[in-house]
């Protein structure tokens, strides 16, 4: 099997030598770029991948992906898209020979997003029969005479390791855009609400995030309690009272999960409601199962729930649980001097 790696770059010198050492098993690495003014070209080159000058305006990234992948060769087999700020890890070529067979057409594998988030990806395809679809958040569309047959590993595959500093400015334009050419499309519609939260536009994110929810084919349970778990958030940074039922909403929508119990017992905490507080703390505790998906919070799986649990049990009179959980909380962070100073306070 022959494998491309390809990719879309502007000014990425800073990963480019990374990016093509750890993918030096593929039999070609290509990279489309959109007008570096860095030495990103030249490190590429000098570190084995074939480099082309692609222009696309007005920017989109579905469009400078299918140009990228329109430059493989016919021949190719297989194919892996990736930002230049990914890795590939050791041993990926050998796993994806191992599970892909004559028939499949595209891999679903795990992939590391950083901050103790990971998930499966979906972006190793055949050749032929995919474009890339949404000019921003794009992902991979088959054609529609292409029956897919899926591949599946448990290996982590790739991590990305991004620059902290990017701007990431031009995604609420184009979130904006992608919801105008698709309007009944609720990954759009969803990743547009949440964009419009992260930067404060609380009442347009309602808006937003209530046209998501009405959607037909919203249907992902944990997708649309992420979307009511916004709710929440934006109706309580404006001062409004049906943010506590947003917040228990998300928890009747996915009850299975720690994120919207730790949010309702957030709330709690904040609006001394003790009671609500420790029992959607040891709600979360009661959940061992960690999900694989983006909308998981790591910290969700740190000292938080104990701690919470800790204070409103002791809040409600219940010391010897207050304690326990304090001690359970500093087992994740046993330097924190508020929960040394709490677990001082409670054993007087």
């Amino acid at each position: 099997m022959k494998i491309a790696v390809y990719a879309i770059s502007k000014n990425e010198s800073q990963f480019v030598e990374r990016f093509c050492k750890s993918a030096v098993d593929a039999d070609l690495i290509v990279i489309a770029d959109t007008g570096s003014t860095d030495n990103t070209v030249e490190l590429a080159k000098e570190h084995g991948a074939v480099v082309y000058d692609i222009c696309i305006s007005p920017w989109r990234f579905d469009k400078a992906r299918d140009a990228c992948l329109s430059l493989l060769p016919r021949d190719i087999d297989i194919c892996i898209s990736l930002d230049l700020d990914e890795v590939l890890e050791p041993g990926w070529r050998q796993e994806i020979e191992r599970v892909w067979r004559d028939e499949t057409t595209r891999m679903r594998y795990k992939f590391d997003w950083g901050s103790g988030i990971s998930f499966y990806a979906e972006k190793i395809h055949s050749r032929h029969g995919y474009h890339w679809h949404h000019p921003c958040h794009e992902s991979l569309r088959p054609d529609p005479r292409l029956t897919e047959i899926w591949s599946h590993s448990d290996m982590l595959l790739v991590t990305h390791h991004p620059d902290p500093t990017k701007s990431r400015s031009q995604y609420l334009d184009l979130l904006k855009v992608a919801v105008k050419e698709d309007k009944d499309c609720p990954r759009n519609a969803f990743y547009y609400a949440r964009e419009l939260t992260y930067y404060g536009h609380h009442k347009e994110g309602i808006e937003a995030l209530n046209r998501y929810l009405a959607l037909p084919d919203a249907v992902w349970t944990t997708e649309r309690c992420y979307a009511m778990r916004l709710l929440g958030k934006c109706y309580e940074e404006l001062g409004d009272e049906r943010a506590v039922k947003w917040y228990r909403m998300a928890v009747a929508e996915c009850p299975e999960t720690r994120e919207p119990w730790m949010d309702l017992a957030m709330y709690a905490y904040r609006k001394s409601l003790w009671a609500e507080c420790y029992g959607a703390a040891i709600s979360a505790l009661n959940i061992t199962d960690k999900q694989i998906n983006y909308t998981m919070d790591p910290m969700v799986w740190t000292e938080r729930p104990y701690d919470l649990a800790s204070i409103a049990a002791y809040r409600l009179g219940f010391k010897d649980q207050a304690i326990e959980f304090c001690k359970k909380a500093l087992e994740f962070a046993p330097t924190d001097n508020r929960l040394l100073s709490n677990l001082e306070l409670m054993n007087e």
